[in-house]
């Protein structure tokens, strides 16, 4: 995966350097000048303005105009303007190669569909709209009128002719489109379609055959309300609807690449969206603890480990090129965040004007500003993470704790020092602050399971020591960590001399460029090494690397040689447990009286056991910054990282309202800029225009399949239109709506007109949600429109195929998640337990031996069987092993935001099915439960059977076949436990236990 990336960069690097530059068409003619153009008086018809504005202009913007527009006419010519017949027909056989002229554009040919639909254009008289120019100012007149940037304005419901059939205003909207065009919507779903649709939709998990007997005997005139509200308020909701929430925000536990390391502490974050469905966190709060939920006042609990967010992305470990991969990461953010929250490809403005929106480059960077404070992942390192509180007052009292705890180590230390002056003052022949010289350091912080190699290692702090004795003082934390100490040995003499190291810790010691002794972190028993070296008298380079993984307290360098028996060259205040007869060595009894010594050790020991105290807290990764003062952000050329040009400040898109300078206010304690909580709440205000729509279509989406926009994450000027953009105006209104039924306004203006919102008015009801998820799937939900039934009608087919009035309900198959989770809860086998590490259920063998790191980091072994029976949104998500079933069943991508599941048909899918490990043993444990429940009798075994898979009675042909093939299983020699077994594993395969109606 590591190779793939960087073939991605090195392609688009090639890109940009050859064919961007190119010359279309290069020179028509040696000194000929092309004919003037003949631009077309006639308006284009609406099939040619279509066919123009998706096929043609996309193409001439990503390929032509940059080289041949206005006042850059490579070749002498302009393809941003209309262009005459023979101008066209030179085009085409120069972008097909034909005429024995150079093909176009230079560095790589264009795809056949291109050529195709440039030939369809130029036969069809190479028309153009209206003499305009394609052009970055033509785009950018488009935005202003483009529909998801205007304000949002709530429209009124709409009147119609089969009154009885609305049940609030979305019924209203989806029959008024439906009247129009001479349609009805269809009869309402089966009560047993219905509570297997919602159950599933709210939850994930099939409802259980006595749930649908008890929904259909239930008459009273709310019992759907009911279960609705049931659902609604289920634990399994926030489980469900969190996996879509995940998938939009690339969510995985491990950095991919080629070693595909784990993410410390990540499921924590999944753990939280999980929360914030159930506990039905409003959406722009939601929005706000992910983007800036660390600069928020009183940060603890829930907002500190939602900016988990920052971390979900892929990490390079070792890239090729460090400044390329952090603008890369910096991208994926922009990317994510433009995509998830605005339904904006702003990713695509990185090396030039966006080709296809009104969107500028300077845009992108504008935007890249606002993350470029953040500290770049690390994989654990200090940065990457926090102490976890609950709540303020848990950080206040664990706060209170380390500062008493601190004030002891500082006392403590002041005593040491005491007796460490007295030492220095008997003499070299005890101590000799002269031995080094030069003395600097790099401090790193990681767990290292090994001394580590810090060419790739970002440095925490470095400087210089001075006095020049090597010295754990200067560390900024207790474990994992690392330092390197790099000087110069004072040789007082030629001479043979001894070193030797005792520690806890791991080390690696070097004199002259020799290796003298090296030991890894023991964690716990100090190692002691000595090494022997002749040396001539001078400066000679020392080097010392020491690596601490645990709370481990000691280091203890000293050397000896002609003169002296023994001196330290570590500093006393380093020194642990036992460590202080190996500093001195035999100068021990001249270094200090037995009194003094006895004093001495138990400062030592006392200071140990203070640097292993702390409070318990638990780690959570999140997002962090350098400090109150960002760097400079400029507009890189071409996006390349080392062309900087135009220095840019922290904004947002104008064409969607972000015009306005941004006010930052940086939160007290100096840690940040404020720049992401000003991010935070432009995009959670009510008056941004594009917020409420992307996430109200994306909530409609999960409902119906489809989003009333069925390009969720590209709401821009290629983005498909919305089907009813009424309906979502009107539902984007009502969510982001207060209670006193009026949108709440920051006061700020969209694209330079007022964003006032008018009062709920004509509605029969107060429908306003205060950006609760769980109102508006209640109103929706409750919906006639989304209690149709999924039956085809063949009048209803052939005016509208694609079902995109809503006459009826589209049928789906289950999620790759829900099938894993159903063939759970079927067989009566699946622990409901919520939150906490993932799991790692069996995968076969020959995927495992497929990875780069054969079975790295996959803990099947250390799983109980109630662990891998857990739901699937808790199975571990590591991108280079992507789960088999998952895979087989359309899991999405995890390197970028994934608005959509596709529902492709594969044949991985039925061999999975068939002989896949988890669904024969699940059909083992199935014919287990039946038999439990039926007995063996075939009848009561094929009823019990087919009643729980398919969550309904079954009729008697079904019951018929059942007892047929259990019969026929017995004839061929099966034991009547392998029959049932596969009578099981048959019944799992139906399409009707696959798909929802």
């Amino acid at each position: 995966m590591r190779g793939k990336r960087h073939l991605i960069h090195m392609k688009t690097r090639i890109y940009l350097l050859f064919a961007l530059p190119a010359v279309l068409l290069g020179s028509l003619a040696a000194g000929q000048k092309p004919a003037a153009p003949a631009v077309s008086a006639a308006p284009l018809s609406p099939v040619q303005s279509a066919f123009f504005e998706s096929k043609v202009r996309p193409l001439l913007l990503a390929s032509c105009v940059s080289c041949h527009n206005k006042g850059n006419e490579q070749g002498g010519l302009r393809l941003d303007a209309a262009i005459s017949p023979v101008q066209a027909k030179e085009v085409v056989r120069r972008v097909k190669g034909e005429g024995g002229k150079p093909r176009m554009p230079q560095g790589g040919m264009l795809a056949s569909d291109k050529i195709a639909a440039i030939e369809q254009w130029v036969r069809g008289g190479a028309q153009w709209p209206n003499g305009k120019t394609v052009s970055a100012l033509t785009l950018m007149e488009k935005g202003k009128t483009h529909w998801s940037f205007q304000p949002l304005k709530r429209p009124a419901v709409p009147k119609v002719k089969s009154t009885a059939w609305v049940r609030n205003p979305i019924d209203a909207f989806v029959l008024n489109r439906l009247e129009a065009s001479d349609l009805k919507p269809s009869p309402s779903a089966s009560r047993r379609e219905l509570i297997r649709r919602v159950t599933y939709d709210l939850t994930g998990l099939p409802p259980t055959p006595e749930e649908v007997a008890a929904f259909e005997a239930d008459r009273t005139p709310d019992a759907y309300e009911k279960l609705v509200d049931r659902l609604l308020a289920s634990p399994h909701y926030g489980e469900k609807w969190g996996r879509h929430w995940l998938d939009l925000v690339r969510f995985a536990e491990t950095n991919s690449y080629e070693r595909d390391n784990p993410k410390p502490y990540i499921y924590k974050y999944r753990d939280y969206v999980i929360r914030a469905f159930n506990t039905d966190k409003p959406y722009d709060r939601f929005v706000k603890e992910q983007l800036a939920g660390d600069e928020m006042p009183e940060a603890a609990g829930d907002s500190i480990l939602a900016t988990a967010y920052y971390r979900l992305g892929i990490w390079d470990d070792e890239p090729a090129d460090k400044l390329q991969a952090e603008f890369d990461d910096l991208d994926d953010l922009v990317a994510t965040t433009g995509q998830a929250f605005l339904g904006l490809t702003l990713d695509c403005a990185r090396c030039h004007d966006h080709k296809l929106d009104p969107i500028p480059q300077k845009d992108y960077y504008k935007f890249v500003a606002i993350f470029h404070n953040i500290n770049r992942f690390r994989n654990g390192g200090p940065t990457d993470e926090a102490r976890y509180f609950p709540t303020m007052e848990a950080q206040r009292e664990y706060e209170r704790t380390m500062a008493d705890l601190n004030a002891r180590r500082k006392e403590n230390l002041a005593k040491i020092a005491e007796i460490d002056t007295a030492i220095k003052a008997k003499g070299p022949e005890v101590c000799n602050p002269g031995d080094l010289a030069e003395v600097s350091y790099r401090y790193f912080e990681r767990d290292w399971k090994r001394i580590p190699d810090f060419e790739n290692e970002p440095v925490i702090a470095s400087g210089t020591l001075n006095p020049p004795f090597i010295s754990t003082k200067l560390r900024q934390r207790n474990e994992d960590f690392a330092i390197e100490f790099s000087g110069k040995l004072v040789v007082p003499k030629e001479g043979d001399y001894e070193f030797k190291m005792l520690s806890e810790g791991g080390y690696r010691f070097s004199v002259a460029g020799e290796k003298l002794f090296e030991s890894f972190a023991s964690d716990g028993k100090a190692v002691e090494k000595t090494g022997k070296k002749h040396l001539a008298a001078g400066k000679h380079g020392i080097t010392l690397i020491y690596n601490q993984r645990r709370k481990q307290h000691g280091l203890a360098l000293s050397w000896s040689g002609p003169g002296f028996a023994g001196r330290p060259l570590s500093a006393l205040e380093s020194c642990g447990e036992g460590e202080l007869a190996a500093l001195f060595g035999p100068a021990l009894p001249k270094a200090m009286d037995p009194d003094t010594k006895i004093r001495l050790t138990g400062l030592i020991d006392s200071q140990a056991a203070l640097e292993k105290q702390s409070p318990p807290t638990e780690k959570v990764l999140c997002v962090t910054e350098t400090g109150p003062k960002a760097p400079d952000t400029f507009i890189m050329l071409r996006g390349v990282p080392t062309a900087p040009g135009e220095k840019v400040e922290p904004g947002f898109p104008i064409c969607a309202g972000g015009d306005a300078p941004v006010t930052l206010t940086p939160p007290t304690g100096g840690k940040s800029t404020g720049r992401r909580t000003a991010l935070a709440n432009w995009i959670a205000s009510p008056n941004n225009p594009l917020t409420a729509r992307v996430i109200v279509n994306r909530i409609w989406q999960h409902h119906f399949g489809r989003g009333i926009v069925h390009t969720p994450n590209d709401f821009g000027l290629q983005g498909a239109p919305p089907t009813h953009p009424e309906l979502l105006d009107w539902l984007a209104s009502v969510f982001s709506a207060t209670g006193d039924g009026q949108r709440r306004s920051t006061g700020q203006s969209v694209n330079g007109r007022s964003a006032s919102i008018e009062p709920l008015t004509n509605l029969p009801g107060d429908y306003s949600c205060g950006w609760s998820f769980k109102k508006l799937h209640r109103l929706i939900l409750t919906s006639n429109t989304y209690k149709q039934s999924s039956r085809a009608n063949n009048g209803a087919l052939a005016k509208d195929p694609q079902n995109d009035l809503l006459w009826r309900f589209d049928m789906r198959r289950l999620t790759a998640e829900e099938i894993r989770d159903s063939l759970l809860a079927v067989s009566g086998n699946i622990n409901l337990a919520m939150f906490g590490p993932s799991v790692y259920p069996e995968i076969p063998k020959e995927v495992l031996a497929a990875q780069s790191r054969p079975g790295k980091d996959w803990y099947t072994e250390r799983m109980t069987p109630e662990d891998v029976c857990r739901r699937s949104i808790y199975i571990n998500v590591k991108r280079s092993l992507i789960y088999p079933l998952f895979a087989s069943f359309d899991l999405p991508e995890t390197d970028r935001a994934s608005a959509m599941r596709f529902a492709s048909t594969q044949p991985t899918q039925a061999l999975g099915m068939m002989n896949g490990p988890l669904v024969n043993q699940q059909a083992t444990v199935l014919a287990a439960r039946v038999r439990r429940e039926a007995g063996n009798d075939p009848k009561a075994f094929a009823r019990r059977l087919f009643s729980l898979v398919l969550q309904r009675p079954p009729v008697d042909d079904e019951i018929a076949e059942g007892t047929r093939l259990l019969t026929k299983f017995a004839k061929r020699g099966l034991t009547p436990e392998q029959a049932q077994k596969y009578l099981c594993l048959m019944a799992l395969n139906l399409d009707e236990f696959l798909y929802l109606d």
